[in-house]
């Protein structure tokens, strides 16, 4: 159960795991977007990448909303920082933009979820941030200069602000319109969410 101020995070896990997706890297502001442009409905992820409700999320029902939602055209998943954990989430937050930075924001985040340790424990100290870099194949130097200079740190920081002034306190927490989910819910509960937000679309 992971929250702040008290509010519980429901944990599914599952073992799927992401393949590749239609993508844009990042949308008109810069945020990255899993998903086609035209897609009607915007799903937006507020996630710490130390978070273990949010690995369940990415491993047991991302997969499904992606098959049935987002490959289809109809939904796109927009990532927004949350790392309240600790500085392992910042610094991954980080590396997770550095890796952006080269269009490889999404395989980064996969493997950024695939290799969860626990909190502050040294799964995501910058040695490791910089190695996963290698693993999808970032151009070396660049990556780890963005690593080590922090290079997205206040972009991280600005999101952060952001979320807890509209009085998030959990992870993960979802938007879908002016709906709120908290917690790695059930598909089903993501499905009626999407399906009213599409309205028979």
């Amino acid at each position: 159960m992971f929250a702040l101020a008290g509010l519980g995070v429901v944990a599914v896990v599952g073992a799927a795991t992401l393949g590749s997706a239609p993508a844009s890297p990042l949308n008109q502001s810069g945020r990255p977007v899993l998903g086609v442009a035209s897609a009607p409905i915007v799903l937006r992820e507020y996630g710490d990448f130390q978070c273990p409700s949010c690995g369940a999320f990415f491993r047991g029902i991302e997969p499904q909303i992606k098959a049935r939602y987002i490959d289809t055209g109809r939904v796109r998943l927009e990532w927004h920082d949350f790392p309240w954990i600790g500085p392992e989430s910042r610094d991954a937050a980080n590396a997770a933009r550095c890796a952006g930075a080269q269009g490889k924001f999404w395989p980064y985040h996969d493997l950024l979820y695939q290799n969860q340790g626990g909190e502050n424990s040294g799964a995501f100290t910058k040695d490791r941030l910089k190695a996963f870099g290698r693993q999808v194949g970032l151009e070396a130097a660049a990556f780890d200069r963005c690593v080590d200079d922090d290079a997205f740190g206040s972009a991280v920081q600005a999101d952060f602000s952001d979320v807890r002034s509209q009085g998030f306190n959990g992870t993960p927490t979802f938007l879908i319109g002016d709906r709120r989910i908290v917690g790695a819910q059930s598909f089903a509960v993501f499905q009626a969410a999407i399906e009213a937000a599409l309205g028979g679309r």
